[in-house]
């Protein structure tokens, strides 16, 4: 019975190493773009859509400054690397 108790307790130890090494394996997934505001969505829309930061700023009416800092907010809450980026993580988990 202790045998049978050894070897049951061995095979879950091994289940859970493998577990562990293909989890470890996976890329590491962005946090969601869920994470954004409705404002950041917008200006991540528009971005998908071409639109500069000019452009930007003139459709939502504030400056290119708060275009660039949203920006800036969405690459750091994306784990994007450039706004192109950001825009294809946005894509991919439908925030836009």
């Amino acid at each position: 019975m202790e045998a049978r108790v050894i070897e049951t307790a061995r095979e879950a130890l091994a289940d859970l190493e493998e577990y562990l090494l293909v989890a470890s394996e996976r890329p590491r997934e962005p946090r969601l773009a869920a994470n954004l505001t409705q404002r950041e969505r917008d200006v991540l829309a528009l971005l998908a859509d071409g639109f500069r930061t000019a452009e930007v700023a003139e459709r939502l009416s504030v400056s290119e400054h708060t275009v660039r800092s949203r920006v800036r907010t969405i690459l750091g809450k994306l784990d994007a690397r450039n706004r192109e980026h950001a825009v294809a993580i946005a894509i991919r988990h439908g925030a836009v």
